[in-house]
């Protein structure tokens, strides 16, 4: 896990050696181990490295890389199979010095080609530079869990990074904010990064499960290797061996993240996604022996906010006294939350709807604790219809339908989504909802109007921008039946890959190297394989991985419905502790952006209200990062 970063001159002009290190060192958070820095093509190339040390600490894991006197690569991710590729490859007469993983992605790809893609089970992001061909093939992982940006700042320079921030620091490259692309993401924080575009003008990022060759007077292009509707398959099996199976493969991809030569610990929220991969690691570390998997990994390292809603904190602890395992609390230090706001949006780089410090601050954490490896339970919520919202467009998509069976069920659902004390009484207004609105004789006319207009409200909601495809063959889902593309748009075009770009950031900022094993992509394969009934049903979310886990961590938190999610508790920090601070912070903001928005800093300056808070916040933030 690392930051890569690299300057290409087709022009084959001479690059600087010491601007590929401030554009490499930009990134110095994301690799505090080491560095490397090396000219190639006779200088008209240089490519840069960070580490974070996690597999081979020895000098045999320094990037950038070389192999067979032919290849060289700067790499940032992880291979979790290596193992059995290594050996493959050995017996086919490759021979090893190191022992990374990086040395068998390059030796895989001298064997194997582009192909090799296909045998890797992990994360990444990476720039290859074939000696022989003089090509550069970037390449990035099936879902994008880690992130590559790149640009071709002028005719005959192209640049690339594991951030967006880097470029800031690329000498010759004015960076500005591409204003139709923050006008999408003020609409939606999540629009721009399924499609490969940034807040910036001119940097885009490699998409997930795409690839690119770079070179001279061939005009770049995005091709895709890894598509997923190759691999959905109809399954015939029984319920029975659906949930077993799930068990298995999840299992697996837990045991395989655990490959560490560091600590490794788990980020827990006290839900169901990471609890569950808490328990599975407390039933790994007590049944199997591996001596590069750390006795020590039974750590969960949790964020709380006493007295607030979103605190989880007695879900922790029962999650925790399952496994008897130990657990580190991570509290926000309010002296130091104007620092931490600052200092966190900067890095992040990026337009969210309030501040990352919550997240940051668990990563941070786990830095104090000497971890250098986190597990996170993302992916599932997009998998297994866990949001609050896709619910709800199940419940109006049956209502449309007159199903009356499919609209109690998503009804019952959805009100338990809520926090428990609303549990009650949303029930009783979904369901009357759901008996008038099928009830022929006794429709509400307000109700019968919202539902009629479900059907292009959904339809808006499940489409992405409209802007250029990068890609060779762009994912298109607008011919999935409603449950169906709500899904794949969720995990490959919307919340999914903004997702992963905040926690790279949260994490990567504090050293942190996060793996998920949720999306072991043997595991997203086989779930998007399944039918609608085993993803949601019997009045829950997330079935086949309750069913999956039952027994084997703590019932209350298996069954527990309503989700909180990590967020920071931005209206409570507004209102009690960052006063004076969004007054200083607003007088600083532009006076063109400051007009843009002007009815609502208004009404702050005027009255003190706090109502349209995000929208503040959007200008600040866009402030912070500029």
């Amino acid at each position: 896990m690392c930051g890569v970063a690299g300057i290409y001159n087709f022009n084959e002009s001479l690059i600087n050696l010491e601007d590929l290190k401030v554009f490499t060192d930009s990134m110095s958070h994301r690799g505090p181990d080491g560095a490397g820095y090396e000219l190639l093509n006779e200088g008209s190339l240089g490519m840069g490295h960070r580490r974070l040390s996690i597999l081979d600490l020895s000098d045999a894991g320094k990037q950038p890389f070389h192999y067979l006197n032919r290849y060289t690569i700067v790499y940032n991710g992880e291979i979790f199979n290596f193992n059995e590729i290594k050996i493959e490859l050995m017996a086919k007469g490759y021979q090893f010095q190191s022992e990374t993983d990086t040395e068998v992605l390059i030796a895989a790809y001298d064997c194997y080609g582009l192909d090799c893609l296909n045998f890797f089970n992990g994360m990444w992001a990476f720039a290859l530079w074939d000696d022989k061909e003089k090509k550069l093939l970037l390449s990035r992982d099936r879902f994008g869990v880690k992130p590559l940006y790149y640009s071709k700042t002028t005719e005959s320079t192209f640049a690339f990074a594991s951030e967006t921030r880097a470029f800031k620091f690329l000498r010759g490259y004015k960076r500005k904010i591409n204003e139709i692309n923050y006008n999408y993401t003020l609409a939606n924080n999540y629009a721009l990064e399924g499609l490969g575009y940034t807040l910036f003008e001119d940097i885009y990022q490699l998409l997930p499960g795409h690839y690119m060759f770079v070179e001279k007077k061939v005009a770049l292009q995005q091709k895709r290797w890894y598509d997923i509707r190759e691999h959905v398959k109809p399954t015939k099996e029984n319920p029975e061996s659906l949930v077993t199976n799930f068990y298995n493969l999840f299992r697996d991809a837990c045991k395989l993240r655990l490959i560490s030569d560091v600590p490794v610990a788990t980020a827990l929220s006290g839900g169901l996604d990471s609890s569950s991969i808490y328990s599975t690691v407390f039933d790994i570390l007590n049944t199997e022996k591996n001596e590069r998997i750390s006795k020590e990994s039974q750590l969960a390292v949790s964020a709380i906010f006493p007295g607030l809603e979103n605190d989880e904190r007695q879900y922790v602890e029962k999650a925790v006294a399952f496994t008897k395992g130990e657990v580190r609390w991570v509290t926000t230090d309010i002296n130091q939350l104007t620092t931490d706001i600052e200092k966190d949006t900067e890095l992040f780089d990026a337009i969210s709807n309030a501040p990352i410090t919550a997240i940051a601050a668990i990563y941070k954490g786990m830095k104090r604790e000497g971890i250098t490896v986190s597990l996170d339970g993302h992916g599932v919520d997009e998998m297994l219809y866990g949001y609050l919202y896709m619910v709800y467009d199940l419940w109006l998509g049956a209502l449309l339908k007159q199903d009356q069976p499919s609209a109690i069920n998503y009804a019952f659902i959805l009100s338990h989504l809520y926090y428990p004390a609303y549990q009650e009484e949303k029930q009783k207004e979904l369901m009357t909802q759901t008996l008038q609105s099928i009830n022929g004789k006794s429709k509400i006319k307000s109700l019968v109007k919202n539902i009629l207009g479900y059907k292009k409200e959904t339809i808006s909601r499940y489409v992405p921008v409209d802007l250029p495809a990068l890609s060779d063959k762009p994912y298109n889902f607008l011919y999935l039946p409603e449950p169906e593309r709500m899904l794949y748009y969720e995990f490959f075009q919307n919340s999914l890959p903004a997702l992963l770009r905040n926690f790279d950031r949260a994490g990567m900022m504090n050293s942190i190297e996060i793996r998920m094993p949720f999306l072991d992509y043997r595991l997203v394969e086989f779930v998007f394989s399944l039918t609608l009934e085993n993803k949601i049903g019997q009045g829950f979310t997330k079935k086949i991985l309750r069913e999956a886990m039952q027994g084997k961590m703590n019932e209350e938190v298996r069954q527990r419905t309503f989700k909180v999610g990590i967020a920071s508790p931005f209206q409570f920090w507004a209102e009690n502790h960052l006063q004076h601070w969004l007054k200083d912070r607003i007088s600083k903001v532009p006076q063109e952006l400051m007009e843009n928005y002007s009815s609502y800093f208004k009404e702050y300056n005027e009255k003190n209200s706090l109502k349209n808070l995000e929208k503040i916040w959007y200008q600040i933030n866009r402030d912070l990062i500029s």
